[in-house]
């Protein structure tokens, strides 16, 4: 078997080279069919130096797809969160690369003058294509401000308000008139593909409103007029959108970003009544409402949820995640979503992650990872979680040893397929034991 390498230079000049697992092609390229937003390659992640240096990350592949959501699994101390923070470029990256569509990520965005126009590009770019929802609502949101400043944050700066409000508007009517004519006749959706009449829409404010309030509207149109009583209730709902997209299309920039405001923060469940009130005045729940209706404003085309409902009450963080479900359906967000619940994960994410010590282990849809766990670390994080349905015994459930692994230099695990999307990385001598251990439970 010919071995590759993945080489890059050091910041001495040095050519570095790293053998590129087996398997790893395969299990990047899973799924063709599909856009790739954000990739991983070879990634290492280093905190202190010297004698004191840890790596957090080693060796990281991944691919996040455009629509998807990722769940990304570990213990606490396991990288999951360095990994996000890597991407929106708060963490350095010492080796490998993060690209964000087709631009490749600094491995440290700080780094070099402050005010030079190339940093100042990079945070432009950083700042629309990725947003970050942190772990400590009540420490995230700045308390000194009300909560229309804490929203329209990041709206400061980029004049863009109209644009961001014409579009969002735009968006929402194409969204929900597609699911009155999916509940009409599934059989017969006014759009066929809703992600990529999304990204058509984005394009431009006359794209955006040509697509809806033009072809669409006509589509709509056509469908009533050969069946009048049936698409009565999609035509309805054309009329009435049609009519506030009148009222609201020259609104100034103010004016719109008063209204985008007010839109974002009816999307996670509040009002414009709470515009005055200041972040401390809110419960953690609804602290953490805000902190999404900020990441959301910006229509980043990833948002990392890091940890977003650990500090939760267990009644509310039903309600955070059916959020996160809601807005991706509304808006096709793409999220990496960061947690230790795997169970939890499992109700949001189309496929898992499951990472340990910085070393990704195993990687699938979400209902292959919970149903037909592979790596014995994913079965202890399975069995970790309490359920009903666990058998009567241990509360500890399935234990995992990292000492099981005897990799040395020569020794090294690969990427094993097990089915068409599900991968795990052992030997193949670890494949066998883990098999066995799978067949009885």
């Amino acid at each position: 078997m010919n071995k590759k390498y993945y080489c890059e230079k050091s910041p001495l000049g040095k050519k570095v080279c790293r053998l590129i697992k087996p398997g790893t092609d395969a299990m990047l390229n899973a799924y063709p069919q599909k856009n790739v937003l954000v990739s991983l390659r070879h990634l290492d992640i280093n905190y202190g130096a010297g004698l004191k240096q840890f790596s957090a990350i080693k060796d990281l592949n991944l691919n996040i797809y455009e629509g998807e959501v990722l769940g990304l699994v570990g213990e606490s101390g396991s990288g999951k969160s360095t990994t996000g923070r890597a991407i929106i470029g708060l963490t350095p990256h010492s080796f490998g690369y993060i690209k964000i569509k087709d631009r490749v990520i600094p491995k440290n965005i700080n780094k070099g003058f402050s005010f030079s126009r190339k940093k100042s590009d990079i945070l432009k770019y950083m700042i629309s294509h990725v947003q970050m929802i942190f772990q400590d609502p009540t420490n995230s949101l700045n308390p000194y401000k009300n909560v229309e400043w804490v929203v329209s944050e990041g709206l400061l700066n980029s004049k863009n308000a109209a644009y961001l409000f014409q579009i969002n508007f735009d968006q929402l009517v194409l969204s929900q008139a597609n699911q009155i004519s999916l509940e009409i006749d599934p059989s017969n959706p006014l759009v066929e593909n809703e992600l990529k009449a999304y990204r058509q829409a984005e394009k431009s404010l006359e794209d955006s409103y040509k697509l809806v309030f033009e072809t669409l509207y006509n589509k709509a149109k056509k469908m009533h007029q050969e069946n009048n009583v049936k698409y009565s209730k999609l035509l309805k709902f054309f009329d009435q959108s049609y009519d506030e997209k009148l009222k609201v299309k020259d609104a100034s920039e103010k004016e719109c970003k008063k209204m985008l405001i007010i839109n974002m923060l009816k999307q996670v469940g509040l009002d414009e009544t709470v515009l005055g009130r200041f972040p401390l005045e809110f419960s953690g729940g609804q602290q953490q409402r805000l902190g999404i209706c900020r990441s959301i404003i910006l229509k980043p085309k990833l948002l990392i949820a890091d940890e977003p409902i650990s500090a939760l009450d267990v009644s509310i963080q039903a309600q955070v995640i059916n959020i996160f479900k809601e807005l991706k359906e509304k808006f096709h967000l793409t999220i990496l979503f960061i947690a230790h619940d795997l169970r939890m994960v499992e109700y949001i994410s189309d496929r898992i992650a499951v990472i340990n010590k910085g070393v990704l282990l195993e990687i699938g849809t979400s209902k292959e990872i919970v149903k037909n766990a592979f790596h014995p670390y994913t079965k202890s994080l399975l069995d970790a979680v309490p359920s009903i349905e666990s058998k009567k015994g241990s509360l500890l459930g399935y234990q995992y040893d990292s000492k099981i692994h005897t990799y040395d230099q020569e020794y090294q695990p690969k990427w094993i397929k097990l089915n068409k999307d599900h991968f795990v990385l052992a030997t193949d001598e670890e494949y066998q034991t883990f098999a066995n251990i799978h067949r009885k439970r």
